[in-house]
């Protein structure tokens, strides 16, 4: 849990790459290289003699932005996917003649977020692997991967929006988005990796035995 929490990092380079991505942020569609450096960081994370992370280099930009545009789209569907459970919700008790209860799950929508942050991950790397759409639908795997990852990766995906409603534009900490966005999402996938190193040989026994 401790490596989980608090992965470390073992990278000469760091603060240079996470400053190049942080500045990168706060540009529209110069932000999608960005979000490629992060989709190819959880697909080949490197990792130190020492048990420590190494961040990959920036290159090949033609990769980096077509990657960005995948994690961008991913991004969109989980959020839209919390949105909807959110609606949804909300609807079932309104109709429910409980409008009380309705009227306090306006603020329901974070909690999906969370909640449903460990399924986007482990959808998303499960694709990384061939690329390919039907890999989006293999329950089964998704199933089996799930039910290691997504205990332990409720606290850094607490730890995540966290992050995002401090550094965000609600209060009035504009000067930060950069640094919540690429640092909160490259430390989140650095525990996910975590994760799948840790209970990487049950994952696969399980899946072989399907």
């Amino acid at each position: 849990m401790k490596n989980v929490l608090f992965p470390r990092f073992s990278d000469d380079t760091l603060w240079w790459k996470i400053a190049l991505g942080t500045v990168l942020m706060f540009i529209p569609v110069a932000n999608l290289f960005a979000f490629g450096y992060l989709y190819r960081f959880l697909r080949a994370p490197k990792f130190a003699t020492d048990g420590g992370i190494s961040l990959p280099q920036w290159g090949d930009w033609r990769q980096l932005f077509v990657d960005g545009v995948r994690l961008a789209a991913f991004i969109l569907v989980y959020v839209c996917a919390a949105l909807g459970l959110s609606f949804f919700t909300q609807r079932f008790f309104y109709f429910g003649s409980l409008g009380y209860i309705s009227l306090h799950l306006t603020r329901i929508f974070p909690f999906f977020m969370v909640t449903l942050q460990p399924l986007f991950l482990v959808v998303l790397a499960i694709y990384q692997q061939r690329e390919q759409p039907r890999d989006l639908v293999d329950v089964y795997t998704i199933a089996n991967r799930l039910k290691y990852i997504w205990w332990p990766m409720l606290w850094p995906a607490m730890g995540f929006w966290g992050l995002q409603a401090v550094c965000g534009v609600p209060y009035g900490a504009v000067c930060f988005y950069g640094i919540a966005w690429f640092a909160g999402f490259g430390s989140l996938f650095a525990c996910f990796n975590e994760l799948l190193r840790h209970y990487g040989d049950r994952m696969e026994d399980g899946e072989n035995m399907a």
